[in-house]
């Protein structure tokens, strides 16, 4: 194991350090007189990014990364000091990776904005530490004097900050098989889009880049709020780029790229932050169905528990007795007694009789169970069945559309109730346009319907009923889809007449149409 694991530390080890000479070499643009110090600097965000997936194993290719980058890419003024300076940047690197891997709230896929903040510190105590153990050297070698410390500080700072923000998160995300961002319909216009801002940031010459920066906010957002962080991760990168090759053509030597990779740091900022976002409201909505799904588990496994409590505690005396003068019957027979037989089967018959009434006493119990009647406000239920369900259904392709009238009045019913009832006819009607393979829309309108009952009614584009459904007493536990329990419509009904209601239903060629009918608000003390 040993063996293994120290042979894929090197390969790794290598990889990396072809990868960070490479990036250095790409990334050598507009760099400070002679001195490697550039405005961009993705290589530090490679180290980083390998600290934290490796670990302190890959730490000794991190310390000599730089050292051999400045070897290749540039020259060796002074082997020593670039050894030591070498180390000091490598050393911020290793500690702001292990950092990382320790700050247990940290998430690598970026599900939350303190993921974000997160990468931010870090990334600013490891940038302004690197920036000025590299300058220092570069003052105590004479290279630099003392009046462009701070010039040279805040270019380096910058330079690393903004690898930092593109590279890191692409590598961890990459990593943590993040979702990418797919090849739908969008996305070639979202590309267009960047490309666009790009051209008029640097081709429109009648106003500064400074001036058009701002139009690489709304690609970047539109990018990061319809795909996440992994969405705002790709964009940045893609824009990060677009600004290193406009740069040149816009600016030549002119040193007003740094002005803009300030620009891009803010950019970074707000794109991950945004994807960020995306990606809490999707994990909230994902407990949020789960935590839903697990209540109506618990509520059904109540019920039936319940249920089935009651009637074995109620039915277990006529059942007791119908056993009890079955074995007298056959016995009295047996012995020639048949006025006992014949008592006994008269016992037989009426506690048989009984066990019916218990049952039919428990069904009725089910169906007309007491009331908590109050004030419901319809409005805000359907609101409620709107926010809990439709991202969720949007996602399975079927569009919930809830219309509420302006003088709908409140209604007087069992909150509990009425809402379990509007659950069931908005999920009635989701699985049965999923039953058709296809995606579908769910139009929920309420309305007073006159004679003191408002009206809601929930209209599907699905398959619709079949021929043989009994629409005017839907049949108990027979349903029309392969996974259906079959009594979603029969509680409805029981529920709408339980109130004093109405229910209907109707089947078109062009689905179904459910209409709940429940009395306005009035005395009900």
């Amino acid at each position: 194991m040993i063996g293994k694991t120290t042979a894929r530390t090197w390969l790794v080890g290598i990889g990396f350090l072809l990868a960070y000479v490479a990036l250095d070499y790409v990334s050598f643009v507009k760099p400070y007189r002679d001195i490697g110090i550039t405005p961009w600097n993705p290589p530090a965000g490679l180290a980083i990014a390998i600290v934290f997936l490796e670990g302190f194993a890959i730490a000794p290719f991190v310390l000599a990364a730089p050292f051999v980058a400045e070897a290749v890419v540039r020259s060796l003024s002074s082997p020593l000091i670039e050894i030591i300076s070498s180390v000091l940047i490598g050393g911020t690197f290793v500690a702001a990776g292990l950092a990382l891997q320790r700050i247990t709230p940290f998430d690598p896929r970026f599900r939350s904005v303190r993921d974000v903040l997160t990468l931010i510190a870090v990334g600013a105590v490891t940038t302004i530490a690197a920036a000025g153990f590299h300058v220092g050297m570069l003052l105590a070698s004479g290279q630099v004097t003392r009046s462009e410390v701070g010039a040279l500080v805040w270019r380096s700072a910058v330079g690393d900050m903004i690898g930092i923000l593109t590279v890191v998160p692409l590598l961890l995300l990459w990593r943590a098989s993040q979702a990418w961002p797919s090849i739908g319909p969008w996305v070639p216009l979202q590309v267009l889009a960047i490309l666009v801002a790009l051209a008029f940031v640097f081709g429109y010459h009648d106003a500064t880049a400074f001036q058009l920066f701002y139009l690489l906010f709304l690609p970047v957002l539109w990018v990061a709020l319809s795909h996440g962080p992994a969405g705002a991760a790709t964009a940045l990168a893609a824009v990060q780029i677009g600004i290193v090759v406009g740069a040149e053509i816009r600016f030549g030597s002119d040193p007003g790229f740094g002005a803009l990779q300030v620009l891009m740091i803010a950019l970074a900022i707000t794109g991950l932050i945004v994807g960020a976002v995306v990606a809490e409201r999707e994990d909230t909505a994902a407990r949020l169905r789960d935590q839903q799904a697990a209540l109506n588990r618990t509520l059904r496994i109540r019920s039936a528990g319940e249920i089935a409590a009651t009637i074995a505690h109620e039915i277990n005396q006529p059942l007791t007795a119908l056993a009890t003068f079955s074995g007298i019957a056959s016995k009295a027979l047996r012995d020639g007694d048949t006025a006992l037989a014949e008592r006994a089967v008269g016992r037989l018959e009426s506690e048989s009789q009984r066990a019916a009434r218990v049952v039919g006493g428990i069904r009725d119990l089910l169906r007309q169970g007491a009331l908590n009647k109050s004030a419901v406000d319809i409005r805000q239920a359907l609101e409620q069945i709107s926010d809990l369900y439709r991202s969720d259904l949007a996602t399975r392709g079927v569009h919930l559309s809830v219309t509420v009238d302006g003088d709908v009045p409140e209604i007087v019913a069992d909150p509990v109730q009425v809402q379990q009832a509007l659950h069931n006819l908005v999920l009635n009607a989701a699985e049965a346009i999923e039953s058709a393979g296809r995606p579908g829309r769910i139009d929920v309108v309420a309305r007073q319907s006159g004679g003191g009952f408002v009206r809601v009614m929930v209209r599907d584009d699905g398959p619709g009923f079949p021929p043989a459904y009994d629409l005017a007493d839907p049949p108990p536990f027979t349903s029309t889809k392969s996974e259906g329990s079959g009594i979603g419509l029969t509680v409805v009904r029981s529920i709408a007449e339980a109130h004093g209601g109405r229910f209907d239903i109707q089947s078109t060629a062009r689905g179904a149409h459910v209409s709940l009918e429940l009395p306005i608000a009035g005395d009900f003390s």
